[in-house]
């Protein structure tokens, strides 16, 4: 399983409760999982087939949000792909069906309609499992209900013995009962995750949307665009979404819209844009609630009460998937708590009316809160928290408390003389000494409340009346949408006591929308109060020229996904490009331990990446590896950061793909001849074309390794120098052929080319030193069997990977049988030496083993050789690190 995880997915541990479910499925069993959205429900269904080397099928409810997710796990190496309406591959389904894909979604009509026997040749083929994603679309109780879903429980006579896994991030006790009612699962494992985004702050606002609100909204967002951050804002009406996006186009704000009524190419090529970072802004209706796969969401933007706090919940979780620090924002006005009636014509009887309502109210009790919101959110799906969160509005703005028992017992007494037989705005109104026809018809203008609290605005006493109903003074009973306030329990046993001399006073924190009524005499959006700022990455210990690396580097990511037609995030996550500008790795070893970077990047973009690292790092004057800044070697010069940056060094663009692909993999990564010949291949290209592609290269200015270079080709300074002595014998090196008459038989072409070119670059005295061409003439000449002598004997401990990789060939058996010998780790002395084949055995006969148990077993080693292979083989994912011991892949 973590070979899988760190292979594909890039990291190195499973979150909590992964694991345990994964082996669940993996045992057979069902599973009932509620987690919250961000926590990792879709690796509980992605890992198995990848363990089993079977199909695992998603249903999923949304054609955009499938797409989303078939495009970044291929991105991953994971075989994906999903059948629906606008599939443009008409071989997908029948290939799906003879299970050549790990991971298959489909819509639950698609998967209702398909015939039988297409289920009976994927089970034939190989089924791991059959996942309900956004399970809570099954119940009727649920915030999405869906008919279609109600029908996947049919396939449980087609897939016998297939485990049924049902995932949400929202279900209340009574939505998980239903969904497993409804799937007909067996004894299923249920696991309930916390519901809790550390990540995400909540901020709640009053607003009167007037155009100096939506101007103030729109240069908030104006301010997050600028820094590359994405922004969702969710609109309850189509009219609203459009005004929204009308102002902020106005604004200059390249943005996108979604809503029902556009047309479904509209609405993909909207959706399409905003996955793909070509516009940062989506203002949409809630129909883009599930369909949007996006992990690095900053900020989202509830422009009006949501309809309950199970979609505000499911919605505002779009935001900060990736973990990093995220803003959610809800605004809202007194009339969006009228709109009961508007949900409540979806429900189909009363129990449903009564289920709509309750959860409508609770999103206005969320609203109207004075007290942490995320407690708040926590308590209401069932999880109780000791204390108050800190990452709120709440529980960051300053503490306004005072004793308002005057005022609680105005509108209490109010309320209970009016006989609870009416909403807050009646007796509001009495208070206020209206003398409307209702008020005189029942004589209320004759209770001693009337027009005692001229002091205060209706929505100041409105906003008191939902802050005693979240201390629970008040209570709200609703029937057939209309609402009905009375007083609690609580609230009688307070006015009981409240006319007493020592009546205790009633100390309440002030919400934001009371304090803004007392001083502005309106719910006005304060000017430049602006959006609560996300943490910067200089507040996360990021310096200034880190920062910068940073924003290059999301550059290169964008670039790179525009060029490949996918989505910047499906290359890597934020989190990932943020740690290779604080880590700034210089090797593909290096750069496949930070998590996040899995298989398929290493092989595919760690090239660019390690190139773009090393470049910019330079020229920000930054230390690679995260290696503290060496001191100046000049004491006068102590800004460093002055100096005059190094000379750009780019790879030349005369270059072909192929070649410039062959020198990265082998420069940068490290990767074997026969390794390169191999990669991405489906018939390999030969070694030796591998190697001239590399010389090419080398030609054209590319940086060399020529040490590794003539250890790999097995030119040694004695060949070299025997090189030099056949050219000087022929008198010319236009022709290969003559020049290898004049050698043994066993210098082959490869180590002349090479030979040929680091003279032509110069730099044959620095790679074999001052070696001429006449000190090994009679040794490299005058020898009857060409098999013996100083070209084959010195040849043969520098060759030793040369022959492995069928490159260089021995007359001799003895340095044959001390190769196969070394092959295995082995020396006559003894002592035990490290190889890669050596190496890899021993990891794999350890559940698991540290660095310094390696060293110390592989005693004929230096600890420097011993670390340099770990690296080279976990750079090509043959093995992982976890815990700091490594682990076979």
């Amino acid at each position: 399983m973590e070979a899988a995880l760190k292979g594909y997915f890039g990291y190195s541990s499973f979150r909590p409760y992964q694991r345990e479910i994964i082996q669940k499925v993996l045992d057979g069993r069902d599973c009932l999982v509620v987690m919250a959205t961000g926590s990792g429900k879709s690796i509980c269904y992605q890992i198995p087939p990848l363990v089993t080397k079977k199909t695992a099928v998603v249903v999923s409810p949304l054609l955009s949000l499938m797409q989303d997710q078939v495009m970044s796990l291929k991105q991953k190496g994971v075989k994906s792909e999903y059948l629906g309406s606008t599939q443009t591959n008409s071989s997908a389904s029948s290939e799906a069906e003879k299970g050549m894909f790990d991971v298959l979604y489909m819509t639950p009509e698609k998967a209702i309609s398909l015939p039988s026997r297409f289920w009976n040749n994927l089970q034939a083929a190989g089924i791991c499992l059959l996942a309900v994603d956004e399970a809570h679309c099954i119940s009727e109780w649920g915030h999405d209900f869906r008919m279609e879903y109600k029908q996947l429980h049919l396939l449980r006579d087609l897939l016998v013995g297939v485990p049924f896994v049902a995932l949400t991030a929202t279900a209340t006790d009574r939505v998980r009962r239903d969904i497993s009612t409804s799937l007909v699962l067996h004894s299923p494992h249920v696991v309930v995750g916390s519901f809790d985004r550390h990540n995400l702050f909540y901020g709640v606002k009053s607003c009167n949307r007037s155009i100096s609100f939506v101007s103030e909204l729109v240069k908030d967002v104006s301010k997050r665009s600028a820094v590359g951050e994405s922004t969702i804002i969710y609109c309850t009406t189509i009219r609203e979404t459009e005004q929204v996006h009308e102002a902020l186009v106005t604004a200059g704000i390249k943005s996108g819209i979604y809503h029902g009524q556009m047309g479904s190419r509209a609405r993909e090529e909207s959706h399409r844009s905003f996955i793909r970072d070509e516009v940062l802004v989506m203002v949409a209706t809630i129909a883009f609630g599930m369909g949007i796969d996006k992990p690095d969401v900053r900020c989202v933007i509830h422009y009006g009460c949501p309809k309950s706090l199970e979609s505000y919940y499911q919605e505002s979780g779009r935001c900060g998937r990736d973990g990093l620090p995220s803003v959610c924002w809800l605004y809202y006005q007194r009339s969006d708590f009228t709109k009961a009636d508007f949900y409540c014509a979806e429900a189909k009887n009363g129990a449903q009316r009564k289920a709509i309502m309750d959860s409508f109210m609770a999103a206005q009790k969320y609203c109207l809160l004075a007290t942490c919101r995320r407690r708040f959110l926590l308590q209401y799906f069932g999880e109780e928290r000791d204390s108050d969160c800190g990452n709120c509005d709440n529980c960051t703005a300053v503490k306004n408390v005072r004793d308002l028992s005057k005022e609680t017992f105005l509108l209490l007494s109010c309320i209970k003389s009016c006989g609870g037989r009416w909403g807050l705005n009646l007796p509001i109104d009495v208070l206020r000494g209206s003398r409307a026809k209702k008020i005189v018809d029942n004589n209320y203008d004759k209770l001693q409340m009337h027009g005692r609290g001229k002091d205060y605005s209706p929505n100041w006493w409105k906003a008191l009346g939902g802050l005693l109903m979240a201390h629970e003074y008040l209570k709200e009973i609703v029937r057939d949408t209309f609402r009905f306030v009375s007083v609690s329990p609580k609230g009688l046993k307070f006015l009981s006591t409240a006319g007493k001399m020592d009546g205790t006073p009633l100390v309440l924190q002030l919400t934001a929308e009371m304090i803004d009524l007392e001083e502005h005499g309106s719910s006005q959006h304060k000017e430049g109060g602006g959006l609560n700022p996300v943490p910067t990455l200089e507040s996360e210990k990021f310096s200034e020229d880190e920062t910068k690396l940073y924003q290059m580097l999301l550059n290169v990511r964008m670039k790179l996904a525009q060029d490949i037609g996918t989505a910047p995030y499906a290359i890597c996550g934020d989190q990932t490009i943020r740690n290779f500008a604080k880590t700034r790795p210089s090797t593909g070893a290096r750069l496949a331990n930070i998590d996040g970077v899995n298989q398929h990047f290493i092989s595919r973009f760690s090239g660019i990446f390690i190139q773009n690292i090393t470049q910019l790092s330079k020229e920000l004057n930054l230390p690679l590896d995260n290696s503290p800044m060496p001191p100046p070697t000049n004491p006068v010069v102590e800004n460093i950061a002055g100096l005059p940056k190094p000379v750009q060094n780019n790879l030349p663009g005369i270059l072909g793909d192929a070649k410039l692909t062959a020198w990265e993999l082998w420069q940068k990564q490290e990767f074997s001849f026969l390794k390169i010949a191999y990669f991405r291949r489906a018939v390999p290209i030969k070694e030796k074309t591998v190697i001239a592609y590399i010389l090419d290269a080398a030609r054209e200015g590319c940086e060399m390794d020529w040490s590794r270079f003539c250890r790999e080709v097995g030119l040694t300074p004695e060949i070299a120098s025997g090189i030099r002595l056949a050219i000087s014998k022929v008198g010319s090196c236009d022709k290969l052929k003559p020049i290898k008459e004049e050698l043994p038989e066993n210098v082959t072409y490869d180590m002349i080319k090479t030979f040929l070119t680091i003279e032509g670059n110069g730099l044959s005295e620095q790679v074999f030193g001052n070696v001429s061409a006449s000190s090994h003439a009679s040794e490299a000449s005058g020898n009857d069997n060409p098999g013996d002598g100083a070209l084959t004997g010195d040849a043969k401990p520098s060759a030793k990977r040369g022959q492995t990789d069928g490159m260089v060939g021995s007359a001799e058996e003895p340095a044959m049988k001390q190769q196969k010998t070394e092959e295995h780790g082995v020396e006559s002395s003894g002592t035990t030496v490290a190889t890669e084949q050596s190496v890899l055995e021993f990891v794999a006969s350890h559940d698991g083993v540290l660095l310094d148990d390696v060293v110390k077993h592989f005693d004929g080693s230096k600890r420097e050789s011993v670390v340099e292979i770990l690296d080279s083989l976990e750079s090509e994912f043959e093995i992982y690190k976890k815990n700091g011991k490594y682990m076979m892949m």
